[in-house]
């Protein structure tokens, strides 16, 4: 139950109050504390405004059940070990579109190499971990009409079209000019960013390069003679990094066929291949939480919610949200006398990290938070306090703080008063589906952990 700890402010006029409320939420508590109206109003119409931190909060973290993967704009591929929450694989299933249609290799097409390129714009995790490539083509249809999530399969054929290529990704790598020459041909190009390259094995190009000409009728066309790629890393034992890939800057990510148009032939040639937002894409995510810390499988896999009082876990790529209740919200007003009720002027939730896990040089901070308002077991909502902006409404990582703190008071407002339907809240790290951050919160049970900070009056009806 909520206990009345301190007052911030004196008693002022409940007539000024309702003649102008903005001026009350803008008193400040660094001010003199003064009397509104001294003098002119009787005590009988005078408030107060009290502030409290000791609302009861209830939460513990769980599995997402499920996330959507199609068609993000940035894809996640690699392996990284959190010692934590153990592991998680990120693959990407993906279609090709051609460059150009109508293409010719001629009959007598010679293929000099052929090379995935991956366009890197950043990673989470440890990037001096050797990764493992395996590209397998896949062995069933796309559909941009169905919807992927992070746990579908789709099926491949069994040869490694990568041959155990490996890498270490150069998230900051500056330009360079790649030539590789075979026999008395050379070919030249000038990367401006930061990309990964696997070499694919030659029977995959020479294959694409003799397929029917019909095949490069259309890009529809092609996609029934070629299903497209699985591109994915092996498990790594400890450490690794999730890399962030730009599928549909056609600059940089290609896969892209070296060839002659005859063995004899010393003219280099190319053809690439892309991917657009008209193909079907999407990112796989599997975790093995039993690689996790014993507190972490224990509430999360084990399902024992009662260790969420002293720590939760946040984890994106479809891996583990926060559930968060007020149990004793709505009996708040039992205790007050009749005729009267309470405004809530302001209320910030605060997610603190955990002080106990100093591993933030490979496990930055999530950028932000998301809130979700729990209505019941199938449907949530945006709270009320949302549209009210980011600059009030909050989410953002403090690097001051090590805090992320949000407004909900609108939101909890509704709730006393019956406005609203809530279940409690979800919470979960923002864009959770197109990066890899993961973040420990203190839960309500450890000193200076999670809380929410409600400044509130007193008012007849």
């Amino acid at each position: 139950m909520i206990k009345k700890l301190k007052t911030y402010y004196s008693k002022i006029s409940f007539k000024a109050l309702l003649f102008s409320a903005l001026a009350l939420l803008s008193i400040s508590c660094s001010k003199t504390t003064e009397k509104i109206g001294n003098g002119l109003l009787s005590e009988g119409d005078l408030i107060g405004v009290y502030f409290t931190d000791t609302l009861e909060i209830e939460c513990f973290s769980e599995i997402i059940d499920e996330m959507s993967t199609k068609g993000i704009g940035t894809v996640l591929f690699g392996s990284m070990v959190d010692p934590v929450m153990g592991r998680t694989d990120a693959s990407i299933f993906t279609q090709l579109h051609l460059s150009s249609t109508n293409q010719n290799f001629g009959s007598e097409v010679v293929v000099d190499s052929i090379v995935l390129q991956l366009g890197l714009i950043g990673y989470y995790g440890d990037t001096t971990t050797v990764q493992t490539v395996h590209i397998y083509e896949l062995d069933e249809s796309l559909s941009l009409d169905s919807s992927y999530r992070q746990f579908d399969d789709v099926a491949v054929k069994s040869f490694d079209l990568a041959n155990g290529y490996q890498f270490q990704p150069h998230p900051k790598s500056t330009p360079t000019i790649l030539q590789s020459v075979i026999g008395d041909v050379t070919y030249t190009d000038t990367i401006t960013q930061p990309v990964i390259r696997i070499p694919l094995d030659n029977s995959f190009g020479q294959y694409l390069a003799t397929l029917d000409p019909s095949a490069y009728d259309t890009p529809d066309a092609f996609k029934e003679a070629c299903y497209g790629l699985k591109i994915s890393c092996e498990s790594v034992a400890q450490d690794g990094a999730i890399c962030y890939l730009t599928p549909t800057s056609n600059n940089l990510t290609q896969l892209q066929i070296y060839y002659r148009e005859s063995p004899t032939s010393t003219k280099p040639m190319r053809y690439y291949f892309y991917i657009t937002s008209e193909d079907a894409y999407f990112d796989q995510y599997l975790h093995d939480y039993t690689l996790g810390s014993t507190e972490f499988t224990q509430q999360v896999v084990d399902g024992d919610t009662t260790l969420g009082q002293d720590q939760v876990y946040l984890q994106s790529m479809g891996g583990v949200r926060t559930v968060l209740r007020f149990p004793n919200i709505k009996q708040w007003t039992n205790t007050l006398e009749p005729n009267t009720h309470i405004v809530i002027n302001e209320a910030k939730l605060i997610f603190p990290a955990a002080e106990n896990f100093d591993d933030t040089s490979n496990f930055t901070p999530p950028t932000s938070l998301a809130l979700l308002n729990i209505v019941d077991d199938d449907n949530t909502s945006l709270l009320q306090d949302y549209y009210e902006g980011s600059s009030y409404y909050g989410g953002s990582y403090s690097s001051t703080y090590n805090n992320v703190t949000f407004r909900i008071g609108e939101h909890l407002q509704r709730v006393i008063m019956g406005q609203q339907e809530s279940q409690g809240l979800y919470v979960s790290i923002a864009g959770a589906a197109i990066n890899a951050q993961r973040w420990i919160i203190a839960g309500p049970n450890a000193e200076n952990g999670l809380r929410c900070h409600v400044k509130y009056s007193i008012v007849s009806e």
